[in-house]
């Protein structure tokens, strides 16, 4: 029992443990069954797999041949699907929320062994649980390594191998996995184009307007202006006009783990304030009291005129101070930096 216990609490455990040996046997003898009934028995083959599995939702389609180690530390959702030669090492939880979609020979694997060769030896592995959020598409051949999550509305590209987390609506590719874009949600993006476009005057705020810039038709314009309306970024005013409400596109609220693209001069002028954030954190922590234009150089990888911008940025900010040659940092922590209004950062922990 002892060993079970280790396994699922992410502890170092030994495999052949008589008890889990035996519970590996047994579900091993339900998948034979499973995978041998006949394909067009679907009442018992949903019957077989809701005693296999832990938790099962409704509408749960997993094609023949299906494996995995105990079967009960696997969830899933609602609308699930897998094709053929689904695999999951299940010593630790998995978690499939709803309207996961799952291509052919894919394998989910929680289990890794010691780096330590004495101890792989000795039958030591250890188990991560691993989570798929709703609404997520793995290709084909896509392996899932142990203690990874991935984001609401993902997509995995056929053949990746996911070594780490994955953010809600982003698309990973390769091995290892890497992002290679993100899968932005179509009307809220067009909603921040609206915005961007009003703020630099480029349109005056019209459903008509929205209708040529979008290059749409006018039912789905108007359908636009209500969303701009309700989301508060757009108000009628005392004259019966629709104006912004928001002062950049940073204000429009937007629903939990909506995913758009902002303007590139925006991410820029937002990368930019990151990049001071981290440098002047990194110098603190190294005790530095001054800084250079090469230094940040060196501490941000970047060319010799993105580090002068940077340079120049705090000083503006009052973050930085002449003192010779140098820049002597005025500040004691990072965060004493006031970053200007609706610039998003992340602080250091």
């Amino acid at each position: 029992m002892e060993e079970k216990e280790n396994m699922l609490s992410g502890k170092w455990y030994k495999a052949d443990d008589e008890l889990l040996v035996s519970e590996r046997t047994v579900v091993r003898t339900l998948l034979q069954r499973y995978n041998l009934t006949i394909a067009s028995d679907f009442i018992s083959r949903d019957a077989q797999i809701r005693n296999i599995l832990g938790e099962v939702g409704e509408n749960v389609r997993i094609e023949q041949p299906f494996r995995c180690n105990y079967g009960k530390n696997i969830s899933v959702g609602n609308n699930f699907s897998s094709d053929f030669n689904l695999t999951i090492l299940d010593s630790a939880k998995v978690t499939i929320k709803d309207n996961v979609k799952i291509g052919p020979n894919c394998n989910i694997y929680t289990t890794s062994l010691p780096k330590d060769s004495a101890k792989r030896a000795e039958g030591y592995e250890q188990a991560l649980p691993i989570t798929i959020e709703d609404d997520v598409w793995i290709g084909g051949n896509v392996t899932i390594l142990a203690g990874v999550s991935i984001g609401k509305g993902a997509i995995i590209g056929a053949g990746a191998v996911v070594t780490r987390n994955v953010p809600a609506n982003t698309i990973y590719a390769g091995v290892p996995a890497k992002m290679i874009s993100v899968n932005y949600d179509k009307e809220w993006q067009d909603v921040i184009n609206i915005v961007d476009m009003v703020i630099k005057g480029e349109m005056t705020l019209t459903v008509s307007n929205i209708q040529r810039k979008l290059a749409i038709g006018y039912g789905k314009a108007s359908y636009l202006m209500t969303l701009l309306e309700d989301c508060g970024a757009v108000r009628v005013n005392e004259k019966g006009k629709r104006e912004l409400a928001v002062e950049s596109v940073y204000d429009v609220s937007l629903p939990k783990n909506a995913s758009v693209k902002y303007p590139e001069d925006l991410e820029y002028f937002a990368a930019n304030w990151q990049m001071i954030i981290d440098t002047i954190y990194d110098a603190l922590k190294a005790e530095r009291s001054h800084i250079t234009v090469s230094y940040i150089q060196r501490n941000r990888h970047l060319g010799y005129n993105r580090a002068s911008v940077l340079m120049e940025a705090m000083k503006d900010a009052g973050i930085v101070e002449a003192d010779g040659n140098d820049m002597k940092i005025a500040i004691k922590d990072v965060s004493e930096i006031k970053v200007p209004k609706h610039i998003k950062i992340k602080m250091p922990k």
